[in-house]
């Protein structure tokens, strides 16, 4: 089971590129104790619920550490509930609030992201404080003092403004001392172009050549050094995957949130099986666009139809970003056919 806790959609930052923040619809709303308490009953009582098994609990949008006192109830519930070995944190974070109390809550985390773009001048483009000012000095510091974790890494949002700084950045990163870095491809970066896909391929393998030239074995970089290109397989929102909002309202995955039609429950009302049944039939239906490609059951846009209507407004049409990053996975990936 995989449940996602978004304890406030508040956020201490104002970035520029972020999409809970698209069309100007951010709220300050902060989940209360009654609501995850509520969620948390709705859980034991599904078919998927199993404490026997790893479940998977994250926090999540827009920094789930301004709302420190709901995920330490949340943990002491699940912990009440479940085998500490069996539960799986996880949580990305800004990486600008770090005081006693929420360095105790990031000490129980066990998947830890934090979101630095690269250097000052990458990263202060988009990550900003609600006055303007960047944010970089201080999420660099906090990171430096939390990278000896070994489930630690860094989380980069790469946009078509900044792609060309990708190889340059994360060598900076690596001899600043960081050993795991996650560059992500912004998808709902609408400015992506064509021509933007010779530079990608180019930024990751030179980062690729970098690291085999200095033979940096205990550097992890995504597509590059590891990747997620496997079969995928069915969606699981609804039945094993659930994203509790502050107000109670329960979304398959973080693409559907902030779209009405995709509410499938209420913490107060519990789960619509209708609305779960519908998601599970749109997406079994094939990615049309995609017929006939070798790298069909690969694809984030074969397995999750929501993504394409998110990012093409088509159940059926993939994103060309999307497409993209499948490819950037299968070229450096270890898999030399397709299976």
């Amino acid at each position: 089971m995989h449940v996602v806790f978004w304890t406030t959609d508040d956020c201490n930052l104002n970035c520029s590129y972020c999409y809970n923040r698209i069309g100007n619809n951010i709220q300050k709303h902060y989940m209360s104790n009654e609501t995850a308490d509520a969620a948390i009953d709705l859980l034991t009582k599904q078919e998927s619920w199993d404490p026997s098994n790893e479940i998977a609990v994250h926090f999540h949008v827009g920094e789930p550490l301004l709302n420190c006192g709901v995920i330490e109830h949340i943990m002491e519930r699940f912990e009440a509930l479940v085998p500490r070995e069996n539960l799986r944190y996880g949580m990305t974070t800004n990486g600008t609030l770090y005081d006693d109390r929420r360095k105790k809550i990031i000490d129980k985390i066990d998947e830890l992201s934090v979101s630095l773009d690269g250097k000052a001048e990458i990263h202060d483009l988009n990550r900003k404080f609600p006055n303007g000012s960047g944010s970089f000095e201080r999420v660099i510091r906090n990171a430096k003092d939390i990278r000896q974790r070994n489930d630690f890494r860094l989380r980069m949002t790469v946009t078509h403004d900044t792609i060309k700084y990708l190889y340059d950045t994360v060598c900076f990163l690596i001899e600043e001392g960081f050993r795991r870095i996650i560059p992500v491809l912004d998808m709902y970066d609408s400015h992506w172009e064509d021509s933007d896909e010779p530079i990608i391929f180019e930024q990751f393998g030179k980062i690729k050549k970098y690291i085999e030239d200095n033979e940096y074995g205990d550097v992890i970089i995504s597509y590059v050094t590891e990747s997620e290109f496997t079969r995928k397989g069915e969606c699981s929102g609804g039945v094993e995957s659930f994203h509790f909002l502050p107000d109670g309202k329960i979304y398959p995955c973080s693409m559907t949130v902030g779209d009405s039609e995709w509410v499938i429950g209420h913490t107060d009302t519990g789960l619509c099986n209708e609305k779960i049944e519908e998601l599970q039939r749109i997406n079994k239906k094939e990615t049309t666009s995609c017929s006939g490609c070798g790298m069909y059951r690969y694809c984030t846009s074969s397995r999750c139809k929501l993504i394409n209507k998110k990012l093409t407004g088509d159940y059926y049409t993939a994103s060309s970003i999307a497409c993209l990053s499948s490819r950037l996975e299968y070229e450096f990936s270890r898999v030399n056919t397709y299976c």
